[in-house]
């Protein structure tokens, strides 16, 4: 309109004025077009962006959903290289944590991060509307001033509804058709899709990066996020699902039976009215759980509303615990009303496995896990099978085999709670070989991985860990820390926790969906938590620690919860921050026992040297002895060992002896560091100290180190041992250093200032005090009486001296 009177039919015309209307506005200053979805740019318009870029008048930033569908001017002008093409991916999920730190103002649990990144397929403005819906539910809160997921189901609004409309409101009819079919159907193999949908069409929805191809074969394709295919399912009509639902059961790729077979498509045969049959609905309500849908399978499962059948009631109590909600699951599992006649005998020793599960921690009468297992004992005797072995090795009879071993594993399981290591573990190793399945046999193989550590084979144990890769998948769960298999007890801790996500043992009892994920997420986040705390690194620690604090709060974990607790307890301890140490550990106050023993340990190790940290060291050693008896009635020397060694650290030199004897039972590295360390201390060898030390922080233990340096230091000192005296100081200098922020002490010795450190660094390199005043605006005074007080300190006399003790 500024342009005057002309006519837009004339593309030329247009053009020069255009161009000269630019030019006079511009006054020599460069001229950028911003042009956002230029798929629906016309034609002409196009054309003169297209001419004026080509022409340098101008520069432009488009944006579009696909190159497919940008006007051929715009997509000439990159072939022509004049404009360069930047293909935007999805946000990762790291790139989605920081992103969502910066929206929401403050720390997000892995967790949320994670359910809130699959939930939005990383894309932007899904993420957006689906962070304020979720706020505004209370599925997404604060907790400690840490954003976690609370486990509950997350709710779609209509302004995720709008947004998901929206983006599909500038789709072809075609490729609306395939998102409509990949919602209803929760994915169709590649093959099948192509003969029902526009080849071309498949192709643009994957290029707009809503649909994604499994590698699987069969390749599949499905709806890249959650909240996509929720929408699309909720907003087709009735008429027109039918219709697309008869498409697929029409295509040559159909095999009906196994269509009926998959949970996906009994919902969208529930939705379209279609009835199921008893045991269809039970098998595809179970698969619903198992594939990490719960809330379909609750879906399926409660079309048999009205029945009082206990095959039912199981299907809905493994649905609910998936979901994290244990106590409605607790109320069905032990429900009256069922006729537990009717299960079979597979299903029967389910539910009984349940039971016993979910008694464990709870103090009624009656409801012993034990007294469960024994009544399928008694059973299975009943039914002519044979017991063999701690756990019990069955063989023939009415029992199916996998469901033998689903038993043991029960057993197994109880007896792993209870801290009974020794007894299991051959058990352990014969389900690790023989199991029927291969999750069966991964399960009881981190099991054995976890027993042989706290048993003392801490060498055998780690040889099957990388067998299984569960040593890698370890390392890259917590690949900010230190080497994981350096902390013995950290890796038997993680790998039992990590055997609960791998097995084919009581399918039930698995938690999947947005809970499952939730709690993936804040159990890796947890183990480099506690992999750092265990090394001393607080700081480290604590920036995992805080965050899966509150979100295993909030998702009903006590006894990991307070594990994460008493860990950031230590942390907080080490730095001197004592009121926050205090804090975490009056949280742990009503949480130890919901968790097993090797939790409950861990809890305590960390809880006793925190208060170590606090308070009398000698009521500490007391308790470490303590504990370190304890252990030894259960026959785990590497805890033992461990108990001990912090009796030791604390200042029991009476306890070096013990520790050599316990350490020498406990095969790698760290026993073998122990051992010296109880040895040299018993001798007070200072030149075999600093080496003990020196081997610790090799190893990747400074907190270690620096505290056989503390010992050192004393017995050099006492024993008039200048040049120990100064080694045992630069030890403790170095392991200070990596540690960070940590609590001093005067055992530390003398420990130079910020300034002091600075003023010797220059001077080992040689610089004059002259030079070294001019450097820091100081005067040359300030830098000799520095520099006499770090002489007096160091116990050194030249910078030649100064030099070595600082290399």
């Amino acid at each position: 309109n500024e342009l005057g009177d002309i006519s837009l039919d004339n593309p030329l015309l247009v053009l020069r004025s255009v161009t000269k209307g630019l030019k006079d506005r511009a006054k020599g200053r460069k001229i950028v077009f911003f042009v956002d979805n230029i798929q629906s740019m016309d034609d002409h318009t196009a054309m003169v962006v297209s001419q004026l870029v080509g022409g340098g008048t101008a520069q432009v930033l488009a944006a579009c959903d696909s190159l497919r569908s940008a006007p051929s001017e715009i997509v000439g002008l990159w072939r022509d290289g004049l404009i360069k093409r930047m293909d935007l991916a999805a946000l990762t999920e790291t790139e989605t944590r920081k992103w969502l730190e910066f929206m929401l103002g403050s720390q997000v649990s892995a967790s949320a991060a994670h359910a809130l990144w699959t939930a939005g397929g990383g894309n932007p403005r899904f993420l957006d509307v689906i962070v304020q819906e979720q706020i505004a539910a209370g599925t997404l809160i604060q907790r400690d001033g840490i954003w976690v997921v609370t486990g509950a189901p997350f709710v779609c609004g209509h302004n995720s509804v709008d947004t998901v409309m929206a983006a599909f409101g500038a789709v072809s009819s075609a490729e609306l058709a395939v998102a409509e079919l990949l919602a209803l159907s929760g994915g169709l193999p590649l093959n099948q899709l192509m003969e029902i949908c526009d080849v071309d069409a498949i192709d643009a929805m994957q290029q707009r990066g809503y649909s994604v191809i499994s590698p699987a074969d069969p390749a599949k394709v499905q709806l890249k996020n959650h909240l996509m295919a929720q929408v699309l399912r909720e907003h087709v009509p009735s008429g027109r699902s039918r219709e697309l639902r008869r498409l697929v059961l029409s295509s040559s790729g159909a095999r009906e039976v196994e269509l009926d077979a998959d949970f996906a498509m009994a919902v969208w045969a529930l939705d379209c009215g279609v009835p199921l049959d008893v045991e269809t609905t039970l098998s595809t309500a179970r698969a619903a759980t198992e594939a990490g849908l719960p809330g379909d399978a609750l879906r399926i499962v409660n079309s048999l509303a009205g029945t009082d059948r206990a095959d039912a009631a199981l299907e809905t109590a493994r649905a609910l615990m998936a979901t994290g909600d244990l106590l409605r699951a607790r109320s069905v599992i032990f429900g009256a009303g069922h006729d537990l006649d009717d299960l079979s005998l597979p299903q029967w020793v389910e539910l009984m496995l349940m039971r016993s599960a979910f008694s464990r921690g709870e103090n009624q009468a009656g409801e012993h896990p034990d007294d469960y297992l024994d009544q399928i004992r008694h059973r299975l005797s009943q039914e002519g099978e044979s017991l063999d072995g701690a756990a019990g090795d069955y063989s023939s009879g009415a029992l199916p085999q996998e469901w033998q071993q689903d038993f043991m594993m029960g057993v197994v399981e109880e007896r792993m709670h209870a801290g009974r290591y020794f007894e299991v573990a051959p058990d352990l190793e014969r389900l690790h070989h023989d199991g029927v399945s291969h999750k069966t046999r991964l399960k009881a193989g981190r099991w054995l991985v976890g027993s042989w550590i706290l048993l003392g084979r801490v060498d055998d144990a780690f040889h099957l860990a990388k067998k299984l890769g569960l040593h890698d998948q370890m390392a890259e769960v917590a690949k900010g820390s230190p080497a994981l298999s350096d902390s013995a007890l950290m890796f038997a801790v993680v790998a039992t926790l990590a055997a609960e996500d791998a097995g084919d043992f009581i399918h039930h009892w698995s938690p999947t969906g947005i809970y499952a994920r939730a709690r993936a997420a804040v159990l890796a986040e947890l183990t480099e938590g506690l992999v750092h705390a265990y090394n001393g690194r607080a700081d480290q620690a604590l920036e995992y620690l805080v965050p899966a604090a509150s979100q295993l709060a909030q998702l009903g974990e006590k006894g990991v919860g307070a594990l994460a607790s008493a860990a950031s307890a230590y942390a907080y301890a080490l730095k001197g921050e004592d009121h926050s140490t205090l804090a975490c550990l009056n949280k742990n106050e009503n949480s130890v026992g919901h968790s097993s023993r090797l939790v409950n340990v861990a809890v305590s190790y960390f809880t006793v040297l925190a208060t170590a940290e606090l308070a009398s060291t000698d009521k500490a050693i007391v308790r470490l002895l303590a504990l370190a008896d304890n252990e030894r009635r259960f026959r785990t020397p590497l805890v033992e060992m461990l108990f001990v060694l912090g009796a030791v650290r604390s200042g029991s030199s009476a306890s070096a002896q013990r520790l050599q004897s316990v350490a020498g039972n406990v095969q790698g590295q760290y026993a073998r560091i122990c051992e010296s360390l109880g040895h040299e201390l018993a001798v007070r060898d200072v030149a075999t100290l600093l080496h003990v030390a020196e081997a610790a922080a090799n190893l990747g233990d400074d907190l270690l180190s620096r505290d056989v340096a503390r010992a050192t230091l004393k017995i050099a000192n006492d024993s008039g041992d200048r040049e120990g005296s100064r080694l045992a100081q630069r030890l403790i200098r170095g392991a200070v250093l990596k540690l960070g922020h940590s609590n001093s002490s005067w055992e530390d010795g003398q420990v130079l200032t910020q300034r002091e450190s600075e003023i010797a660094s220059h001077a080992a390199a040689g610089e004059s005090n002259k030079a070294i005043a001019a450097r820091m605006h100081i005067s040359v005074r300030t830098v000799e009486g520095h520099l006499y007080q770090v002489y007096s300190k160091l116990q050194v006399t030249s910078r030649a001296e100064l030099r070595e003790i600082l290399s």
